[in-house]
């Protein structure tokens, strides 16, 4: 689902990039709470289901989201402005941002990880 580009970075880095019309871009990253990261002005968004799924399908609905539908995940979307101060200039990268978070570095995520299939017993 992710395009070439996406997917470089994604198995370099754990992470990619997603353009959103009108709004710039934005960085996915590997982290289940505001994780959508714009790379302009550095707010955080975090939008998740209310069923636990495993982190790499968090990301993906969040890409698809954005890139089909920008207004719906905006609309629904918690939003921190600035979550790390003096970060957002021209050098800002997920991986500084993920650095100054003290995020261990992102694992890889295998495939055998990603599933279309929901939990058996989702949350209420």
């Amino acid at each position: 689902m992710l395009n070439p580009a996406q997917r470089e970075t994604f198995e370099l880095h754990g992470y990619f990039a997603v353009e959103v019309a009108r709004r710039g871009r934005f960085w996915i990253l590997p982290s289940p709470f505001f994780n959508v990261l714009h790379a302009e002005t550095g707010n955080c968004y975090c939008a998740v289901p209310k069923a636990p799924v495993p982190l790499s399908d968090l990301m993906l609905a969040q890409k698809l989201l954005l890139e089909n539908d920008p207004e719906s995940f905006f609309a629904v979307a918690n939003r921190r402005a600035e979550l790390i101060p003096g970060l957002v200039d021209a050098r800002l990268r997920p991986d500084r941002v993920m650095q100054a978070r003290r995020c261990p570095p992102p694992s890889r995520i295998r495939w055998s990880e990603v599933t279309p299939i929901p939990p058996e017993n989702p949350l209420p």
